[in-house]
């Protein structure tokens, strides 16, 4: 799993479609235009982004289930306790983001190779997406 923790450094692995909505969170928050690219993600969200890289990085990608309280990860089974999930880049990456502090927290990209292996993540997307309707 690579961790990125500003602008630039996600630039660096992911294509415009993929990185634009972190882009357009942070130009909310930062008044100088020319530090968006620079600032710290754990500075405004909390924590950094991930890139995962393998099927088993998504045992790091795991939601609270409301109800029961219990952390599971996209690796078992999939959730509809996200705080977003959502495809992008027309459904080449999907993006998980469970905010667990005042200032956001993580978010987790995941490369559609990797999705495509593990139902869970498509499921979770569509699980989040109806609950919030």
């Amino acid at each position: 799993m690579r961790t990125m923790d500003n602008l630039a450094e996600m630039k660096r692995y992911l294509p415009e479609a993929a990185w634009a909505p972190t882009r357009q969170a942070i130009a909310g928050i930062v008044d100088d235009s020319e530090q968006v690219e620079k600032v710290s993600f754990t500075e405004v969200f909390g924590a950094p982004a991930y890139l995962i890289e393998c099927v088993t990085d998504l045992a790091a990608v795991r939601p609270v289930d409301a109800g029961e309280g219990e952390c599971r990860s996209l690796a078992d089974e999939p959730s509809e306790w996200f705080d977003v999930a959502e495809w992008l880049d027309d459904g080449r990456f999907a993006r998980f983001v469970t905010i667990g502090s005042v200032e956001g927290g993580p978010q987790y990209i995941v490369p559609r190779a990797i999705a495509d292996q593990k139902r869970s993540v498509g499921l979770s997307v569509c699980m989040t997406a109806a609950r919030m309707c």
